[in-house]
Parts: C-alpha cells; structure tokens; sequence
C-alpha cells in the first residue's frame, strides 16, 4: 500500500535561450566568419525548437557544426532536440557526448546525457554522468535529485538515502523527498529514521497521501492497528478512491471488534472492484457476524460465481450453512467442494469421513 510517485523518469534540462557558453567556446575559432555563421545557425534553430519544427531545428543545428565543429552548445541542443522533440535516444546520446567531449566542464550537458542513458536504461553510464556534473558543479539540484532518482528505480537503498538526504540540503521541505527518504529508510530497515521522516513530512504538508499510506503499512507491519487505522483514515480523508487503504481497513476494523466498519469498507472495496472475489467472501464473512445473513449468503455465492477455484469462499460458506443457518447437508456439500478442490483442514476431512460410515 506504498505509492511511489516519483519513480517516473523526467527530463531535467530545459531548452533554454542561447547562452554565455556559445559565446565563450566560438571566441576560439579560428574563423571569425565562420563563428558568426555558427551563431546565426544556432539562433535560428533554437526559435524553431520554441515553435515545435524539430526537424528544421536538427538541420539548422547540423549547419552550425559544420561551420563550427567544436560548438558544443550546438551538439547539446541538438542532443535535446533529439531526445525531447524526435524521441531518437541513440541520436540524442550521440550528440551530447559529442557536447561534453568539446567542453569537458559542461555540467549541463553531463546530466542531460545521463537523463538519456536512465532512460536507455544504462544505468552505470548514466550514473558515471550524473556524478560528473555533479564533481564540475556540486550544488547543481537537477543533477543530485536526477541521481537520487536513478538509485530509487534501481532500488539501491544506501545510495538512494544518501542522495535523497543531498537533494534536502537544497530545499529541506521537498515533500516527496521527504516521502522518498522515508520509504527508503524503511526498506533499509531504519524504522525510526523512517518514523522521523514522516514526521517532517507532515508536519509541512499534513495531506500528503503517500506518505500516511507508508504510515499505515508500517503500523500494520508493527502490529499496531489504532495508528495504522488512523494513517489510513488520513490518507482516504485526501483520496475516498483508493482501493487499498479501504481492504486494509476492512481487515483491521473486523480485528477490532468493529464489523460495520468492517463491512463499510469491504462494500467501497466492491464498489470499485465489482468483480473483487476476494472483497465479496470477505464482506460476507464480516455480514454473517453483524447477523444479516441473507446479504453474507449472497456475498459468499457471489464470491464462487466470481472465482470458482476460491478455496476460502467454499469453506466460509460451509461454516456459515453449518454454524448459521443450522443446514448440514448444504454445509457437506460445501465442505465436500472444498476438499474436492484441494482444501486440507483436517476437521473438515474428519466430519466428511464421520458422515460417510
């Protein structure tokens, strides 16, 4: 029951208006002509990326280097443009290689390229890039919440915790690293860091809904129902549509003696998921306790109906005929069906033995 939503790769860099670095690196050619070309290629290519003609931007671009092969402002943007406007990620890779080959402190161009290489999948390249924007400029945000994410997707704890307590530095209210730091601690099994974390998040932003979801699993992983309830509370208080705070509710509800809460969120349950076998037994076993057992009787059928192979929804119904409505054949041939399909509890096989001598 933990959202993770930062897990999605963005691009960082933002096409930006020509910049000092173009200037800086032409007053080095040889050519003044041919520099002023370079230029006026640059330019123009950059009003088309604002206008969406990625293609003529490419062109544009590819004329600015050859008139200044080593332009590597030139060979970034057409890196962008060619990760972000024509989604040709080798081509992109290529181009901005070239961009950090020309001018090997070009922390903007590192990143980007590392951006490209997360999103190839190359992570080792891809960490080596960002790390080194980061060497050149260490208090480059984008780039430390660029590696922090990369050591998130692949699921590196340590790394992720130090990059995340980094990216903090920054701006120490980020709620969803906030969020972030805390799952992490959790996973590294540092449940008080975790605790701590939540805390800060919370106490910035109190509606934070991945957050009181970690809170609550936590709690329930620790065997605390009162706080995991009340997490979840919280959470659903943000979003009534989710579906799993509302099973887990159901569950620790029906634990507490509670039954209709039990059966509220086990009903919100089949109303988002109609066809949840699991949330029709469920609630039937929740009705049978509250006594309504015509609706329990119609959960249970309706739960095998859904998933005839549902052990569980066999032998609930047994108990119920056996126990509630006081009907021993109906409960034998229940009970019957559930051992035919594999069940094993051994005081079913002892009465169905008992009443077969």
């Amino acid at each position: 029951m933990v959202l993770t939503n930062m897990n999605r790769l963005q691009l960082l860099s933002r096409i930006r208006p020509w910049c000092i670095l173009a200037c800086w690196a032409l007053l080095f050619s040889p050519t003044t002509g041919l520099a002023d070309e370079a230029l006026d290629h640059f330019n123009l290519a950059h009003q088309l990326v604002q206008q969406g003609q990625h293609e003529q931007a490419v062109t544009t671009l590819e004329s600015a280097i050859k008139a200044y092969p080593h332009f590597a402002e030139a060979h970034h943007l057409l890196g962008l443009v060619y990760f972000t406007g024509l989604q040709d990620s080798p081509k992109a890779i290529a181009a901005l290689q070239h961009a950090v080959n020309y001018y090997p402190n070009f922390a903007r161009a590192h990143m980007d390229l590392g951006t490209v290489l997360h999103h190839q999948k190359s992570h080792t390249d891809a960490e080596a890039a960002y790390l080194q924007a980061l060497t050149l400029y260490p208090r480059f945000q984008e780039a430390q919440l660029a590696i922090a994410n990369l050591y998130d997707q692949t699921q590196q704890a340590q790394k992720a915790i130090q990059a995340f307590t980094k990216v903090l530095t920054f701006n120490p209210d980020q709620p969803d690293v906030l969020y972030k730091l805390a799952y992490w601690y959790r996973k590294a099994g540092d449940i008080q860091q975790a605790h701590t974390t939540l805390d800060r998040l919370h106490s910035t932003q109190p509606t934070h809904l991945a957050g009181w979801l970690l809170r609550g699993d936590m709690a329930e992983q620790a065997s605390k129902p009162t706080v995991a309830i009340e997490a979840y509370e919280k959470a659903l208080a943000s979003n009534d549509e989710l579906l799993d705070p509302h099973y887990a509710l159901g569950f620790l509800y029906q634990e507490q003696g509670h039954s209709e809460k039990a059966a509220m969120h086990f009903t919100k349950v089949i109303t988002l998921t109609p066809n949840n076998p699991e949330a029709h037994l469920n609630l039937g076993v929740v009705l049978a306790s509250l006594k309504q057992l015509d609706k329990a009787e119609q959960s249970y059928q309706k739960a095998i109906s859904l998933d005839p192979t549902l052990l569980d929804a066999y032998y609930n119904l047994g108990v119920f005929y056996e126990f509630h409505r006081k009907d021993t054949d109906k409960a034998l041939k229940q009970y019957r069906e559930y051992l035919k399909r594999g069940g094993t509890d051994d005081r079913i096989t002892k009465l169905i033995k008992k009443v077969a001598k």
